[in-house]
């Protein structure tokens, strides 16, 4: 089985340009938590597809706009997020919850004789949500949410109803193409070199996927488990999702979710940077159990293992990338470098790259 993607998509920028408008602004994508839009004002900023966006919460209600006052295009949130009215802090310019300008300072020394301030509305995007997940796109093209997530949909809300108090979350950039990224997560073929003393430990290897069009979901059970762990499954024993090994979900393009036996649930967001750099943003969550006493005492005991785990898994993951991405831009095109080859271990990555195919619209030279 060969890789379908050509090694020069992972580096070229005209390549991202269209990445950016068809994958990261027009198809749905996470931008975070209802947690953190819990209540009137509260409000989520991120950067999709090189747009600046927000969603926020209008007395109940989830509006998603351009984060850009159409004044004089300043960013109006300026936050990853908070509370507060949308109001640009360059002027001080008033949005509604439909984006209309209702205060404008000074308004009578504007000549609006052939405009009105409806006409300054801020641009729109849809925003719905799963479970606790918020998502948004650009443009209404028809396709639901649901129907976007198709058989994930279901699995999105088993997690949410899992997630416990958030333990960590840590930011971290990586010199890589966010595909080399998405696609190292997908590769278990790598586990016992990488993470022999993180994942490897775990099971997380020998594992089966399916997948539900864009989207796929690896499962491995757990091997024999030693003293530490097996004290730990016990006392969780609880836990609302309960899982005997390794589960990781791709949920297309930019978002991944994770857990260990149902103990601690994760949560990876990639923001494309650029051609050849990504951010990555890790959350980790402990599992919620029925008796909230008893999250608590196993919160204070295994929080900080849960966490280091994640970072030790990343630290590991960051260089590999780094260096897959060094290597491809070295590539001679002269030479016959135009596919890898993939292991039975590496199939998931054809499930990310043919809806990448298609959806992008592009062939793959033969050249």
């Amino acid at each position: 089985m060969k890789t379908l993607v050509p090694i020069s998509w992972y580096s070229d920028p005209e390549i991202f340009k269209k990445e950016q408008i068809v994958l990261f602004q027009n198809l749905w994508n996470f931008v975070g938590l209802t947690t953190d839009l819990e209540n009137h004002n509260d409000y989520i900023a991120k950067d999709l597809g090189g747009q600046a966006i927000f969603v926020q919460n209008f007395h109940g209600e989830l509006r998603a706009f351009d984060n850009i006052c159409s004044h004089r295009f300043s960013k109006i949130h300026q936050e990853d997020k908070g509370n507060g009215p949308v109001r640009c802090p360059y002027h001080g310019w008033i949005y509604d919850s439909a984006g209309i300008p209702i205060n404008i300072p000074l308004q009578s020394r504007f000549d609006f004789s052939d405009c009105t301030p409806e006409s300054f509305q801020l641009k729109q995007w849809l925003v719905d949500t799963c479970g606790s997940f918020v998502f948004v796109k650009k443009n209404d093209d028809g396709l639901t949410l649901k129907e976007y997530l198709g058989g994930m949909y279901s699995r999105l809300l088993d997690f949410s109803e899992s997630m416990g108090e958030k333990v960590d979350c840590q930011e971290m950039i990586i010199k890589a193409n966010w595909k080399i990224i998405v696609e190292n997560t997908l590769d278990s073929y790598h586990i016992w070199d990488v993470h022999p003393d993180s994942l490897g430990k775990y099971g997380a290897v020998d594992g089966y996927y399916w997948n539900d069009d864009f989207h796929s979901t690896y499962l491995s059970k757990a091997k024999k488990l030693d003293a530490k762990v097996k004290k730990f499954t016990t006392a969780f024993a609880d836990r609302k999702l309960k899982i005997d090994g390794y589960q990781h979900y791709l949920i297309f393009p930019l978002l991944t979710l994770s857990t260990l036996f149902g103990m601690s649930l994760n949560m990876h967001v990639f923001t494309p940077l650029s051609s050849t750099e990504t951010k990555v943003t890790n959350y980790t969550f402990m599992g919620k159990l029925d008796n909230a006493s008893l999250e608590k005492i196993l919160f204070d005991m295994s929080s900080k293992a849960s966490a280091n785990l994640v970072t030790q898994v990343w630290d590991e993951d960051k260089p590999v990338c780094e260096s897959v991405q060094l290597g491809m831009v070295s590539i001679d095109n002269s030479r016959d470098y135009k596919q890898g080859i993939l292991s039975s271990d590496e199939r998931r990555l054809h499930t990310f790259q043919q809806p990448y195919l298609k959806l992008m619209n592009l062939v793959p030279s033969a050249a």
